[in-house]
């Protein structure tokens, strides 16, 4: 069925209207979004603000655009596209990594796509092109049908439970900062002796991360996982046979 201006669901099922502005189009609104989502999140976010911003009425943005929504996915694929990868890098493991660590490196700088990348169908074209890129390489390590889309999501997994978690502890000691909140040497060690004997080992933990750095920290966390991970996809291609690889079920969406 051919693809039409008045097909539903995402904006790339529907071709971009003609300019009726020089100094307006999809790329523009795009290009006024992304800051405001980079520097105040989903809540700064408005049809208005963009308008302002862009120095145009609200309502001329709606030729361009149906929604926010719209706007969301259109710029979720805008930072898609900052992610660097090669899928003809000669050791698929290095490839991979730099996949991997740029993606890292991008979430970190537009914090709102996390949220986006659960609820968009990411159907843009880099997003395409980013996941093309991660499956050549998987394809070529020896992964293929079920077993390449499963090898695919656990990178993806990886990455982007590793940027979560470390958002969150990032904010948290944000918090703490702002509300004076603050561990004490002396309420930390009560609490420390008070677990000890029942938890030892997150004791001594607890009592080492004290002063952490958390951006080398959450660098060394991240290098050590892909590090393992990088291993394990290899060493499961390395234990199965080329012919067992071949019989994987299919994939199914």
């Amino acid at each position: 069925m051919p693809l039409s201006d008045s097909a539903d669901g995402s904006v790339w099922l529907r071709r971009e209207r003609p300019l009726r502005d020089r100094q307006l189009s999809r790329a523009h609104i795009v290009s006024a979004a992304v800051p405001v989502l980079d520097t105040e999140g989903h809540r700064g976010l408005s049809m208005r603000r963009i308008a302002t911003d862009l120095g145009v009425t609200a309502g001329s943005l709606y030729w361009y655009v149906r929604t926010k929504d719209d706007v969301l996915e259109l710029a979720l694929d805008r930072v898609l596209g900052e992610v660097n990868a090669d899928p003809d890098e000669p050791d698929w493991r290095h490839g991979l990594a730099a996949l991997a660590r740029n993606t890292r490196a991008m979430l970190l700088r537009h914090r709102w796509a996390l949220l986006e990348l659960t609820v968009r169908p990411n159907l843009g074209p880099n997003a395409f092109t980013l996941a093309e890129t991660g499956l050549h390489l998987l394809s070529r390590a020896g992964f293929a049908d079920a077993d390449l889309d499963a090898a695919m999501a656990t990178v993806n997994d990886q990455v982007v439970g590793a940027v979560i978690a470390e958002v969150a502890w990032r904010d948290t000691l944000t918090r703490m900062r702002e509300s004076g909140v603050e561990w004490t040497e002396h309420a930390t060690a009560a609490y420390l002796r008070d677990v000890a004997a029942r938890h030892p080992l997150l004791a001594r933990r607890m009592a080492a991360g004290k002063g952490v750095d958390v951006e080398r920290d959450s660098e060394r966390r991240f290098e050590f996982a892909l590090s393992c991970l990088l291993a394990g996809l290899a060493a499961t291609c390395d234990a199965t046979t080329p012919s067992e690889r071949t019989q994987a079920a299919p994939a199914t969406r």
